[in-house]
This record gives structure tokens, sequence and C-alpha cells, in this order.
């Protein structure tokens, strides 16, 4: 079986590792930073996370005819932070309190949205990843300003998302990252930093653990109600645990820090061939 990967360089390189051993082929179509000759071939039998760019996953799916694990409507789903917590809100899973604001927006709606969530609270832009973007807020006038800086960018007519979330900050949460296989636990890192941002990408150490049953039982039911095969959740775990985020193209850590990730994995390419 030959695999695209339309993943970080990291995470292709590691999926390249850990596949290997399960007779899985992995091939990278690298989608941005390029020209794309549009009679190209691209071999491959299965794609298993659809590119973040649309259009050019677009392209590569008239180039390959391929299906995907994880397809367009997952990459959408989760990359809509609002839409996701309403939804696993709404099917009585745990979650931070989360306001949704669309530009333009007054002061007087940040207020509200943030005294409703209680300080301190993280603004972040709605459907952005890594931590690109988000900030801490421990009061009012923090919080209207960061506003106030979203609402320039949300003034530029490249910009599609023009809303942003306040969420609720849980204060020294451990941080998780569960690994979801086909539905089912295959792995976890906890997320550790000096600051409060707890991304891997902006300088947070994952260390390989393994997570309490109750974190991984809210994991796995976040991705049942999300309908994800493959996915990362990152559950905050203060009184208690509470998914934060789902992301359908999650970092790949190196394969001592999952167990059984890599067959987990190939038995669901098989079965998506």
């Amino acid at each position: 079986m030959k695999l695209l990967l339309t993943h970080g360089e990291a995470s292709n390189r590691r999926l390249e590792r850990g596949l290997g051993p399960h007779g899985i082929e992995c091939t990278t179509f690298e989608t941005t930073g390029r020209a794309y000759t549009l009679d190209e071939e691209v071999d491959a039998d299965v794609g298993l996370v659809y590119p973040s760019r649309l259009v050019e996953g677009g392209v590569i799916d008239a180039l390959s005819g391929i299906d995907w694990v994880v397809g367009p409507t997952d990459v959408l789903t989760t990359r809509n932070k609002a839409r996701t917590v309403a939804l696993l809100e709404k099917a009585g899973i745990s979650v931070p309190d989360t306001q949704l604001l669309s530009s333009p927006v007054g002061d007087e709606e940040v207020r509200e949205a943030f005294e409703a969530v209680g300080a301190p609270a993280v603004l972040k832009p709605n459907s952005a990843s890594s931590g690109r973007g988000a900030a801490l807020a421990r009061d009012i006038d923090s919080a209207t300003g960061v506003a106030d800086l979203f609402g320039v960018l949300h003034e530029s007519s490249l910009v599609r998302d023009r809303s942003f979330v306040v969420q609720e900050y849980i204060e020294d949460a451990r941080d998780y990252r569960v690994m979801l296989v086909d539905g089912g636990y295959a792995g976890a890192v906890e997320r550790r930093a000096e600051g409060w941002k707890k991304n891997v990408r902006a300088g947070a150490e994952p260390h390989g653990v393994e997570p309490p049953e109750r974190v991984v039982s809210v994991a796995e039911e976040a991705a049942r109600v999300l309908e994800v095969d493959f996915c990362g959740v990152d559950v905050l775990v203060g009184n208690e645990p509470v998914v934060n985020e789902v992301n359908a193209r999650p970092t790949v850590d190196d394969a001592e820090k999952y167990e059984g990730f890599y067959a987990r994995l190939a038995r669901l390419l098989e079965g998506a061939e």
C-alpha cells in the first residue's frame, strides 16, 4: 500500500519510519511553496489527512482520485473551534466556557463575553492552529486590546474567518494530547512549558505518558461525537477533564511515546484502501 502524506515535514518522517515495518510505503506531496503541474501523477492508494488548504486539496483529489482517512469535512469541523465546542457541549462533554465573537465588535460585546467566561480568559482566532494568535487576558483592558488587534486584522479582505473566541482559562491544568486512531486510544503525551501556552510549536515539551482513564474516556467520546477516525484531542485537567480542542491534522510524535500507535494506524489504513 502507498500512503499519501501532506503533514509537516517532521510528522511525515515519523510516519514513514513507523509505518514502514507494517508494509506501508509513504509518499509525501508538498502542498505549499511549489508550482503545480496539473497533469502530474500522484501515485498513492489512500491519503491520511486532507491538506489544510482546501483549494490545494481539491487539486490533489483531481490528480489522484484517492480517498482520505481524514477528509475535508473532518478538517473543516475541527478547524472551527467554536463549532467543535458547541457540538461537544451539546453531547454532554465537558468543555471550557466559550464565547464566539464575529467582527466587527465593540468594547461592550467583548466585555460581556469576558465577564461571561471569567478572568483570566484566552482570546484566540476561531480557526487558527498551534497556538498562533492566542493571548491570555487577565483583565478587561487586556481583552479589549487583543480584540482591537483582531478587529484590525479582520478589516483585510484577505482574511476569510473574521471571528475569534473568548475562552475560559483553566489555571495550573495538566495538558494532554491524546491520539485517537479508528476512534480508539493510541497513545498520549503531556505537554509541559514554563509559560501558559502548551503548544509544541510554541516551545512546549511533549512527554510520553499513560493518562488517567477519565482522560482517555473523554477523548474517545469527543472523537466519536465528531466522527473523526484519526485525530489528536487536547484535554485539560484541573478539577475535571475538559476537551479544549480537537485536531484532525495532529502533529505525530516519536514512536516511543505511543504504545501500539503505528500498528493500530496500519490496520485503519488497510481497511480504508
